[in-house]
């Protein structure tokens, strides 16, 4: 679990991890140059299973990620943000899945999450991916793989290259990406974790997304053959979200800017925005689809 002045949070998501029933687990904690109070309550938390990795500097939460991954003796690894908690059989339910299905090498659990006073259940089914459809509903956006719901053998998560710490957004997805390609996967459907929005995390900043996506795309062909007609979609998407928002000069430059880059993008904006809505109607579908197999 990486952390960041997260003086408000960090000790739920710690008390979370350790109020599980599992007895066989360590939890590593990195501070990633906290500058509030984190530290000295991370510290007051006596308890044997837990380690502390304190970094002089903020180097980035996919570079503390790696640090912690390193240092662990587990042959299994979980995740967790500082803002967000476990749920009973977080542990339990995936290291299952992995004990029935030797050739499965990453667990993907759903969630519950809080946004604004409102709370929702992100479910996915229970069933098991082969490589190539591991990889086809991940690059979709079919499967939502939040950091905190991966459950990954160690070994695939060094062989695929953990996070990259040049990634500032969207880096579960892209790790996962490179992951998927060397194994089979297992989603299950029980919640097992849940999400706290807050108003100043990395997935909130609008301003930032359209570059993370941008990056995605430059990382991994395979939005500039199969799955284009993804990237024009998830393009749409972010356009969508700022003209809602009102933000129709950020929304022009973006729409210049994917245009620039992707010559095959729609030429105008009307009608990448009208691709938006056919390809989310058949995104729905795949959805659907997931849980009648």
């Amino acid at each position: 679990m990486p952390v960041y002045n997260r003086a408000d949070t960090v000790k739920a998501a710690v008390e979370s991890v350790l109020a599980l029933d599992e007895t066989e687990f360590e939890l590593i904690v990195v501070d990633d140059g906290s500058q509030d109070e984190t530290r000295e309550i991370l510290g007051a938390i006596d308890c044997p299973v837990l380690t502390l990795v304190f970094l002089d500097t903020n180097a980035g939460a996919n570079a503390a990620r790696n640090i912690g991954a390193s240092l662990a003796r587990a042959p299994v690894l979980a995740f967790l943000d500082a803002d967000d908690t476990y749920l009973p059989g977080r542990l339990a339910l995936p290291l299952k899945a992995l004990g029935k299905n030797p050739d499965v090498g990453v667990v993907l659990s759903s969630f519950t999450v809080a946004k604004r006073e409102k709370s929702n259940i992100v479910r996915l089914p229970d069933r098991a991916y082969g490589s190539e459809e591991l990889v086809r509903l991940l690059a979709r956006h079919v499967l939502p793989p939040s950091t905190p719901g991966i459950t990954m053998r160690r070994e695939l998560f060094r062989a695929a290259g953990g996070f990259d710490p040049e990634v500032r957004r969207i880096q579960d997805r892209e790790m996962l990406l490179r992951a998927a390609r060397r194994t089979r996967g297992v989603s299950i459907s029980e919640p097992l974790w849940h999400k706290n929005w807050q108003a100043d995390g990395i997935s909130s900043n609008l301003a930032t997304y359209f570059a993370a996506l941008m990056d995605l795309f430059d990382r991994h062909p395979l939005y500039h053959g199969a799955e284009r007609g993804t990237r024009d979609y998830l393009i749409a998407r972010h356009l969508v979200t700022l003209l809602l928002s009102l933000q129709f000069a950020q929304a022009w430059r973006d729409y210049k800017c994917a245009r620039e880059r992707f010559a095959s993008t729609p030429a105008t904006l009307p009608s990448l925005v009208l691709s938006y809505f056919a390809t989310r109607r058949a995104r729905r579908r795949s959805k659907l689809e997931l849980f009648d197999k």
